[in-house]
């Protein structure tokens, strides 16, 4: 565990061209008892910022003239692997959520949009600082605690029951879903599940059955998806599916598999049999149910409730129709 004095004490740059957005950021980090914070308005200096100081945290802008913020991420990113060990610990913050997914992919460890609240990119900064000075730490330490770094980026967005992705990865995945098929006039399925009366289980053979049964249906859907797809615990019995480049068709089809599948499912504790569950199915389809993450999960969600409403271990499509689609 970092120690308060530690991260407060931990180096920050700013990186924005504009003069006001800097003075923002540099007061906000003041008050909340940041000690060393720097900033620059030249994107073409922050390289050689970098590589004289080696900042524990770069907060960068990514709409930039004379030099992007995909490029001084590029280099940034370069000078880490040379001369620094690899690991880059930049915040990216963004008002187009099309970019999200490039900054991941480019080394940032974090992306918020603009505008912003206070308290949620404070909190962000602190994560990212104390997951940054773990990981100085584990270097000192001849990597011991270097798996400790890793596990704790994972569980930011990975359910700890099923190994599944969380609803929180959900909520970050699904804009840049929308952002991608938007760009290439392609389609993609939201598939959520809720496994049917899936308290008896809990009732008859206690939570460590249920535990059990999840883990089962998780190892499940993990079987059934492609790499280009995320399985995500949306919550308690409720499953998440997203289903790249897939129409409507096809989402029915692996609906119908999964759905079978659950039922076949023969799982036991202690060698006691757990007996069969069903599942019910909501689909919700981009762009003819919905082009927000909002109405897509709306649209999943109220054709699940059809399903159960009408005597479950069904698969049912949302009736939602967005209008901008002919």
């Amino acid at each position: 565990m970092v120690v308060s004095s530690t991260i407060f004490n931990a180096s920050i740059l700013i990186v924005d061209d504009v003069p006001a957005n800097v003075e923002l950021l540099e007061h906000m980090l003041q008050l909340a008892g940041y000690t060393s914070v720097s900033s620059t308005t030249d994107p073409l200096e922050v390289c050689r910022l970098h590589r004289e100081n080696q900042y524990d945290l770069i907060l960068l802008d990514l709409m930039m003239p004379g030099m992007d913020g995909f490029q001084v991420m590029e280099c940034l990113t370069k000078i880490e692997e040379d001369e620094f060990g690899g690991y880059l610990s930049a915040l990216v913050v963004t008002s187009q959520p099309e970019h999200r997914l490039r900054a991941l992919q480019l080394g940032a460890k974090d992306v918020i949009s603009k505008p912003f609240e206070t308290l949620e990119i404070l909190a962000r900064i602190r994560n990212l600082l104390e997951i940054r000075l773990l990981n100085r730490e584990a270097k000192k330490q001849s990597g011991v605690l270097e798996e400790l770094v890793v596990d704790l980026q994972k569980q930011i967005i990975t359910d700890p029951l099923t190994d599944l992705y969380n609803r929180r990865f959900l909520q970050e995945y699904l804009p840049q879903e929308i952002a991608k098929a938007k760009r290439s006039s392609s389609s993609f399925a939201v598939l959520m599940f809720d496994l049917d009366f899936f308290k008896r289980i809990n009732d008859v053979f206690g939570h460590e059955a249920g535990d059990a049964f999840l883990k089962g249906v998780a190892r499940l859907l993990q079987g059934c998806i492609r790499e280009s797809d995320i399985a995500c615990r949306y919550g308690g019995e409720e499953f998440v599916l997203v289903l790249s480049g897939a129409s409507l068709d096809g989402a029915i089809k692996k609906a119908e598999r999964i759905r079978k599948a659950v039922m076949e499912l023969d799982l036991t504790i202690r060698k006691k049999p757990l007996g069969r569950v069903s599942t019910s199915i909501g689909i919700a389809v981009y762009p003819e149910h919905g082009t927000g993450m909002e109405a897509l999960l709306r649209a999943a969600d109220e054709a699940l409730y059809e399903a159960k409403e009408n005597g479950r271990n069904r698969v049912v499509v949302s009736e939602s129709r967005n209008e901008k689609v002919k």
